[in-house]
């Protein structure tokens, strides 16, 4: 939900209904996209040209067909979030949108921002909010407004305000769906829509091949991902939970061996620590630069419980379980809300107990010793996100959202606050 300072309105071209190429089934909504950034929608875009709508990216840089954009064209990086900024960009993004003529060239506004979000809902009928981020929470983790500030409080007010006039809201995740619904949607507008993954992007993880990594053919190998610590100096507790569980793996496995990824700052307390618990030779400590490789040569992916403290991280699914199902690994994940979040009924998943490290370890045990029941696990992780994931199926989510947002569509004129006044009736 980044902000722009300055929105250049004279670049945008009213989309032409006539120019659209005609849906291929199902309804063909004809709808406008206002986004800070295009690449943020491409994702979106391109499930709905493949089910037949015909979307339309409305930025501050400029506007067009999403086909234009879906065939690269470049985009700048997206600058800081400013909460005045964003205030002040509402009146710019009334402009833009209307310089498309929405009530006559779209059936619906799909806005992507706050002001976006604002502008529309003041200014168009049929109106759909994506909510990724709640725009008070977003500003304390990147030190906008302090805890309880009125700033926090009357951006969080205003975005009630949108929440509660848009036809639909859309969220990606279970945490958002709550944020939304304690801020005023309606749970009958609310829709959850996961993030598609493209099936072509899920092939080339599957067949890349990284340097980096020398193990054994018989080596079974583990994965932790972003271990975070409170300083680059300091061990980190998942650190010392991991080392718990993998020692008890590690005695009843012939050859294993645990990667973590961690800040290079702790590598030296982790490896005294590894040594004391006499598995230092087998631990291998991952940095951002070889990461992918770590990824392409685990066999096992751990996810472990919620140690990230920002709200905004909360509200999401634990990126790390949905990107161990895409890469087709194993996936071994603490049983909480977030981490459920990528597969709910538990395809490609094993659960353990968040607080239990032995749990993890006979976990850890079980999956080494099995291989085939392992790799079955992977294939069908993978198999869950590429069915339940993939652009037909979400742009057909979309569709639905849409469908109960038109159904509700203002009539023009008869907007929300309006009031009538009668004559008083003479009782005399």
């Amino acid at each position: 939900m980044s902000a722009k300072g300055s929105h250049s309105s004279s670049r945008v071209r009213r989309p032409d209904p006539k120019l659209q190429p005609a849906p291929a089934s199902g309804p063909g909504w004809r709808v406008i996209h206002a986004c800070e950034y295009a690449r943020d929608v491409l994702p979106v875009a391109e499930g709905q040209v493949a089910v037949g709508m015909r979307p339309y990216i409305v930025t501050p840089q400029g506007a067009g067909a999403a086909e234009l954009y879906l065939s690269g064209k470049e985009q700048g990086q997206p600058p800081p979030l400013s909460l005045l900024r964003s205030w002040q960009d509402v009146r710019n993004w009334r402009k833009s949108i209307l310089d498309c003529d929405p009530e006559v060239s779209a059936d619906l506004v799909h806005a992507h921002c706050f002001p976006a979000g604002m502008a529309a809902v003041r200014s168009c009928n049929c109106v759909v909010y994506d909510l990724r981020d709640c725009i008070d929470e977003l500003a304390l983790a990147t030190g906008q407004c302090e805890p309880a500030s009125w700033m926090g409080r009357s951006f969080r007010a205003a975005e009630q305000f949108i929440l509660s006039r848009a036809a639909a809201v859309i969220v990606h995740s279970l945490g958002m769906k709550e944020a939304a619904e304690e801020r005023g949607a309606p749970t009958a507008n609310t829709f959850l829509v996961p993030d598609p993954v493209s099936l072509e992007d899920a092939i080339a993880v599957s067949t890349a091949t990284l340097p980096g990594f020398h193990f054994g053919s018989r080596t079974i190998v583990f994965f932790v991902p972003q271990i975070m610590a409170a300083r680059k100096d300091k061990l980190p507790p998942a650190a010392m939970f991991v080392f718990e569980a993998f020692a008890l793996a590690a005695r009843e496995l012939e050859d294993c061996r645990l990667l973590l990824e961690v800040a290079e700052g702790a590598w030296p307390s982790l490896r005294h620590q590894a040594r004391e618990m006499d598995i230092a030779h087998q631990v291998t400590f991952v940095d951002a630069n070889n990461a992918a490789a770590a990824w392409q040569n685990t066999h096992v992916t751990i996810a472990l419980a919620d140690l990230n403290r920002d709200p905004t991280a909360l509200r999401r699914g634990n990126p790390t379980c949905l990107k161990a199902l895409r890469h087709g690994t194993a996936l071994l994940a603490a049983d909480l809300p977030r981490n459920r979040e990528a597969s709910p009924e538990g395809r490609g998943c094993l659960w353990f107990k968040p607080n239990d490290p032995r749990d993890l370890g006979r976990r850890m045990t079980f999956l080494g010793s099995n291989p085939d029941f392992r790799a079955a696990l992977a294939a069908s992780g993978r198999a869950h996100v590429l069915e339940t994931r993939n652009h037909i199926v979400i742009g057909r989510k979309y569709g639905e959202a849409y469908r109960h947002a038109t159904r509700r569509k203002k009539t023009k004129g008869n907007g929300p606050g309006l009031t009538a006044f009668y004559p008083a009736a003479n009782c005399a």
